[in-house]
């Protein structure tokens, strides 16, 4: 029987008094998500200490069925002075480096093309223009480029507003060959909402 959000707020309360300044110890992130998981196991998190405001992002690793699970669990937490609650990452703009392995790109650097489905209109679909495309795809796989897409426009935009990804290799033109600048994403992706729903 999963436990209702009063019990896990209950314990956090507690366990929020008991972190060490600095990063938490091992332990700790391990008990963490062992009560969020007493409450639902498709439930994870990221936890950021070192800042005045601390915060607690729940995740659900973009399965959409989760989020109105998290948005309940988010919206019962009582006030905990000092502390954040965040239901699913957050947008946080395309100006970083993802790095992993030998993999390392300037995001900011990356160009989009919306991909359009004639069977499914509303759909939105997108080829990202990435340089030397086939080196990150023989070292990672296409997920790599949902990891860039959530962190860049947040975790539930990535899951409930776009249908398909792709990378292909950035074009010499991209601006030609249909492209966008990755950061004009989030407002292409409103523009064809709002199309669509006229």
């Amino acid at each position: 029987m999963k436990l209702p959000p009063s019990i896990f707020w209950t314990w956090f309360a507690g366990f929020a008094r008991r972190l060490p300044s600095g990063d938490p110890p091992g332990h700790m992130l391990d008990e963490l998500l062992a009560q969020l998981q007493c409450f639902d196991d498709r439930i994870y998190f990221e936890l950021s200490t070192n800042t005045a405001t601390k915060e607690l992002i729940l995740t659900a690793s973009g399965d959409i069925a989760v989020f109105p699970v998290i948005d309940a669990l988010v919206e019962a937490a009582p006030p905990i002075d000092g502390w954040l609650f965040v239901p699913l990452k957050p947008p946080m703009g395309f100006a970083f480096t993802h790095r992993n392995n030998e993999i390392e790109l300037d995001v900011s650097q990356l160009w989009f093309r919306p991909l359009k489905s004639t069977s499914e209109p509303q759909s939105l679909g997108l080829r990202l223009g990435v340089p030397n495309a086939d080196f990150v795809l023989q070292r990672q796989t296409v997920d790599t480029a949902y990891t860039i897409l959530e962190t860049g426009i947040g975790e539930r935009s990535c899951a409930i507003d776009i249908q398909h990804v792709e990378i292909d290799d950035l074009p010499h033109d991209p601006s030609a060959e249909g492209y966008l600048e990755i950061e004009r994403l989030s407002k292409y992706i409103d523009w064809h909402k709002k199309k669509n729903a006229e």
